[in-house]
C-alpha cells in the first residue's frame, strides 16, 4: 500500500493550476476575439485535452486515497487511535480539496463549451435539464474518453466538444460542432473495452441533429424494446429523445424584454475592496452584495490553507447592519436568502436552465478571473418580500416558498415557480425591476386569442465574437 504525501498532492495541484492558467488565457482571447498571431487555433485544440488530464489526474489520485483509507481502516488494529483518527481526516480534506478543485475546472470547462452551444439554446435547456453528471472516477471509460480526445480532435471537419470537462453538456460524452452552420450537429456516446494492459478498444454511436429534426427516426426507434434491454440501448434511447425534445423551440412569450443586470454595482464593489477586506453595498430596497478579496496564492494553499470565513467574519456587524436595512418594517414576508455568484459553499456550479456561464458576462476580466481561481468572492443578501409584495399589490398570487399567503383568493392573476426569477436575483446579478417588467408587459400584452397559461423562459444571451 502506497501512503499518500502531502508532496504528491502539491505537485498535481501545482500542474494542475498550470493547466488551469493555460485555459484562462484561451477563453480570454476567445472572448476578446484576440485570436492572431498567437497560435489560437491549437492553443484551443489543447484546451480541452489540458483540463481533460487535469481531471483524470485528479480523480486518479482521489482512488488512491480511497484505497488508502479502505487499507488503513482494515488494518486499524495496528494504528495508535490519535494517528489513525487524524490520518482519516487528512485523507477526508484531500478529497474534498480534489472535488472542489476538479469544479473549478469544470467551470472552465462550462464558458469554453458555451461558446460552442451559444446558439443551441434549447440543446442547452434539456442538457441542463437532466440531473446534475457527479463523477469521480478514472476508470476505463474515463481514459477511453480522454484518449479519443487526444486522438480525434474533429470528425469530418465537425469539432469534438468533451462533456467530461462540463457541468453543463450532461447527455451522451461528446458533442460535434460544424464551424460553417455554427451550430451543434451531432451527440456521439463513447464505449470503451480493455483488450489487453496495452490495449483499449473505443466504439462511438453518433446520433445526427438533423435527423431526429427530420423526423427520419421514427416512433418505434424511440421505443424500441430490444434497445432497452441493454445499458448502451438505454444510452442511445436516451440520447435520441433529448434531441427530439429540443427540435422546436418550446412555447414561450412573445415581448421584447430588455434584461437588466447588476453589472456596474458588481464592478464598482470590485475596485473598491482591498486584500483581505470586505465591501458591501446595498443596490435596492431588498438586495446587497459584500465582496471579499485575497492576495495571491497557490491553488494548493487557496484550497486546503485558506479559510475565506476568518475574513468575512470579522465584518459580521457590518453584515449584520447592512441586512436590517434590507428589512421592511410593514411586511410579513420578511426572510433572508444568502447566495454566491459562480461557486456553491462547496464549489459546485449553479447553472440553471436559461443562464450563461459568468465568464461571458460584460464584467471586468480581472475580477472574473480573481472570481473563477478564488481571490475575490462575491455574497448577495436578499429579501424577496419587497418584490413580492410589489407584485402582489398588482393582483397577482405568487407561488412561492417565501410567501406567507399559500392559497390564492379573489387574485386574477397566478405566477407559479417564481423561485426561479429569486434564483436569477441572488446567483445571476438579474435586477428586480426586470422581473417587474416581464410580469407588467405579459399583463398589458394585447393577445388574439387570450391564453389561460403563459411561459415565460427568461433566456440570457449576452454577445461573443465568432
Amino acid at each position: 500500500m502506497i501512503r499518500i504525501k502531502q508532496k504528491t498532492i502539491k505537485f498535481e495541484f501545482q500542474n494542475a493550476e498550470m493547466n488551469f492558467k493555460y485555459c484562462w488565457d484561451v477563453l480570454c482571447d476567445l472572448k476578446l476575439s484576440t485570436t492572431e498571431g498567437n497560435e489560437f487555433g491549437n492553443r484551443m485544440i489543447a484546451f480541452q485535452e489540458k483540463l481533460a488530464e487535469s481531471i483524470f489526474k485528479l480523480h486518479k489520485l482521489r482512488e488512491d486515497i480511497i484505497k488508502e483509507e479502505k487499507y488503513t481502516i482494515q488494518n486499524k488494529s495496528r494504528y495508535k487511535f490519535n494517528w489513525f483518527k487524524e490520518r482519516l481526516k487528512l485523507l477526508s480534506i484531500y478529497k474534498k480539496g480534489i472535488d472542489n478543485t476538479v469544479n473549478i475546472a469544470k467551470s472552465l470547462g462550462d464558458a469554453f463549451a458555451y461558446f460552442f452551444y451559444q446558439f443551441d439554446t434549447n440543446l442547452l435547456e434539456e442538457h441542463l435539464s437532466h440531473q446534475r453528471i457527479i463523477n469521480s472516477t478514472a476508470g476505463i471509460g474515463e481514459l477511453g474518453e480522454l484518449e479519443f480526445l487526444k486522438q480525434i480532435k474533429h470528425i469530418e471537419g465537425r469539432l469534438t466538444l468533451y462533456h467530461g470537462i462540463t457541468n453543463i453538456l450532461r447527455y451522451g460524452d461528446f458533442s460535434f460542432f460544424d464551424f460553417l452552420k455554427f451550430q451543434i450537429v451531432e451527440l456521439g456516446e463513447l464505449k470503451t473495452k480493455k483488450i489487453d494492459d496495452g490495449t483499449i478498444e473505443l466504439n462511438l454511436t453518433l446520433l445526427r441533429h438533423s435527423r431526429i429534426k427530420s423526423c427520419e427516426l421514427s416512433k418505434s426507434n424511440l421505443n424500441d424494446e430490444d434497445l432497452k434491454k441493454n445499458r448502451r440501448g438505454r444510452q442511445k434511447l436516451e440520447m435520441i429523445n433529448f434531441l427530439k425534445r429540443a427540435k422546436e423551440t418550446k412555447n414561450a412569450i412573445g415581448v421584447d424584454l430588455t434584461n437588466n443586470y447588476y453589472f456596474n454595482e458588481i464592478n464598482d464593489l470590485f475596485k473598491s475592496t482591498k486584500n483581505r477586506k470586505t465591501v458591501t453595498t446595498q443596490v435596492s430596497d431588498g438586495l446587497a452584495f459584500s465582496g471579499s478579496k485575497f492576495e495571491k496564492s497557490s491553488l494548493y494553499n487557496k484550497i486546503f490553507l485558506r479559510n475565506p470565513a476568518e475574513v468575512i467574519n470579522k465584518h459580521t456587524e457590518e453584515f449584520v447592519n447592512s441586512i436590517k436595512k434590507l428589512m421592511s418594517s410593514t411586511s410579513n414576508n420578511n426572510g433572508l436568502i444568502i447566495g454566491q455568484l459562480l461557486y456553491n459553499p462547496d464549489f459546485t456550479d449553479k447553472n440553471t436552465p436559461g443562464t450563461v456561464p459568468l465568464f461571458w458576462y460584460p464584467l471586468n476580466l480581472t475580477l472574473l478571473k480573481k472570481l473563477y481561481f478564488l481571490e475575490f468572492y462575491v455574497f448577495s443578501f436578499f429579501n424577496p418580500a419587497h418584490l413580492i409584495e410589489t407584485i402582489q399589490k398588482q393582483g397577482f398570487f405568487i407561488e412561492s416558498k417565501y410567501a406567507k399567503k399559500k392559497k390564492p383568493t379573489d387574485e386574477k392573476y397566478m405566477i407559479q415557480r417564481f423561485d426561479l426569477f429569486i434564483s436569477y436575483i441572488n446567483n445571476f446579478l438579474q435586477t428586480e425591476s426586470f422581473v417587474i417588467d416581464t410580469i407588467n408587459k405579459i399583463q398589458n400584452y394585447n393577445w388574439d386569442i387570450k391564453p389561460n397559461h403563459v411561459l415565460v423562459k427568461p433566456q440570457q444571451h449576452f454577445p461573443t465574437h465568432h
